[in-house]
């Protein structure tokens, strides 16, 4: 006659664990009866024992600093555990004398990025070390959550949003995918449908380091003029004859040697995704090249007067001024002055991705108030009263040209206390005059530039603040417009 079945744990029930708790000094037996299944490796989080414990029994196992026993099952307040070294018989240790160790970090795939800007992913994607199909994916610039795809398609790097939704990633909709893994694989084998093909993932190179900011002027090739500044001309142009870039152009004429250091010396100490990246210096000679990221979308201020810029709502007008509050909140913390925040110094990008540019009026405060013995051509519609009337600057001044970058926001684009000379701007301000509410503006960010326009600049809320806040107004804005 066939042997019964052996007694096993599906027909002690509860047995087990009552027995090896109750008859610890039995273990051996209970062993023979219910064998102890080896540890499945893959199993995350082996324990990492946090105080010495002696065994009270022959049953207990015995664990000291330095030991990291393997876990084979959790019983009620013990652990029964087994040495990954020495004899390997198993025991129970009390759980209050053992912490979780964190598991291992899976290796990120070869063509996640997690730490690199737009800019960044454009220029590893067109240097020599790629060929057209390289592709990386990395985190969002302008939606926190989501991912964008760049891909190399020749001389150009095209860039694509992948969405998350609550049940899974889309770069189209109506095409959801449960994984970046599995949205890469679906795309690899249907590029047409997004027109370039993902071959190879991008080659990652070592980045400049500090020491290797300075270049030589004959790396950069000036394309196409983009505008000029108080001090000097911007072009667009291309590195090594490849990576898009911007160009200031700084002469002598524009500005003292000694300020002109300082402002590079601030552009190398400042990293934010909100603000405008410095990618190289040509200090050495004239004309000085300060080469800084390429935003393709221009300046916010002719960027919302433009056809693209006008169709857009309110919920993207907001995200607009939550990403320059963001920036600027980073100057704050440092003690940085802008002195000339506005839309026309606002870059764009193709996602939509804002950065606080132009810091050739910037510097760094040594002291809490800056206050300059020679001055420059003041954007008076802009400039807080107290710098426009006595060139006094602080990080409040800024916070007053933010209101009014909010008012550029909300009228997309427009000119701010039109048809007045800077002169009767100043006097109307001076009196007590602010601008209108504009038809497009919530209600409650009116109230945030009223508070940025207080006459004393002790009373102007910090960026800090006003991220905060216009970050609330946006969440609240963005489930009755999706």
């Amino acid at each position: 006659a066939p042997s019964g079945p052996k007694p096993g744990r599906g027909d002690a029930g509860g047995m087990e664990p009552f027995l090896r708790k109750r008859l610890t000094f039995l273990s051996f037996f209970w062993d023979k009866i219910w064998p102890v299944a080896a540890p499945d490796d893959g199993l995350p989080g082996l324990p990492e024992r946090t105080a010495d414990f002696s065994a009270r029994g022959a049953g207990e196992l015995s664990v000291r600093r330095g030991d990291r026993p393997c876990a084979l099952r959790e019983d009620g307040d013990y652990l029964l555990a087994r040495r990954l070294s020495g004899p390997p018989s198993p025991g129970p240790v009390p759980l209050s004398h053992l912490a979780r160790a964190a598991p291992e970090p899976e290796p990120e795939p070869d063509w996640y990025f997690s730490g690199i800007s737009r800019a960044r992913a454009q220029q590893l994607l067109l240097s020599p070390a790629n060929a057209p199909g390289a592709f990386l994916v990395r985190p969002s610039e302008s939606s926190h959550g989501d991912y964008s795809l760049s891909v190399r398609a020749q001389a150009k790097v095209r860039h694509y949003r992948i969405s998350a939704a609550a049940d899974g990633l889309y770069l189209q909709k109506g095409r959801l995918f449960p994984s970046l893994e599995e949205l890469l694989a679906y795309y690899a084998a249907n590029w047409k449908l997004i027109r370039n093909p993902l071959l190879q993932p991008c080659v990652a190179q070592k980045l400049p380091q500090q020491d290797e900011w300075e270049r030589p002027r004959s790396e950069f090739a000036l394309r196409r003029k983009l505008g000029e500044g108080h001090f000097g001309e911007v072009w667009e142009g291309l590195w090594l004859g490849s990576t898009p870039v911007a160009v200031k152009v700084i002469k002598s004429a524009y500005m003292k040697l000694a300020d002109l250091a300082k402002e590079i010396q601030t552009l190398k100490s400042l990293r934010h995704e909100r603000l405008i990246r410095l990618h190289a210096v040509c200090s050495a000679g004239e004309p000085v090249y300060i080469v800084t990221e390429l935003m393709r979308k221009g300046n916010l201020q002719a960027f919302l007067g433009g056809p693209e810029g006008r169709a857009l709502g309110l919920p993207v007008l907001l995200s607009f001024a939550c990403q320059v509050a963001e920036g600027m909140s980073y100057l704050e913390e440092r003690r940085i002055v802008h002195r000339d925040l506005a839309a026309r110094n606002v870059l764009v990008g193709d996602d939509l991705a804002c950065k606080v540019a132009d810091f050739g009026l910037a510097r760094l405060l040594k002291e809490d108030i800056y206050s300059p013995s020679s001055g420059c051509k003041i954007p008076v519609k802009w400039t807080a009263p107290e710098a426009a009337n006595y060139r006094i600057y602080s990080p409040k001044s800024d916070v007053w040209s933010f209101g009014v970058l909010l008012y550029e926001v909300f009228t997309h684009g427009q000119c701010p206390y039109e048809g007045l000379s800077n002169h009767e701007a100043l006097q109307q301000v001076t009196r007590g005059y602010r601008l209108p509410r504009p038809a497009a503006c919530p209600a409650e960010v009116y109230t945030l530039m009223l508070e940025c326009w207080k006459g004393s600049p002790a009373r102007r809320p910090a960026f800090a603040t006003l991220q905060d806040r216009l970050s609330a107004a946006h969440g609240r804005l963005r489930p009755a417009h999706t």
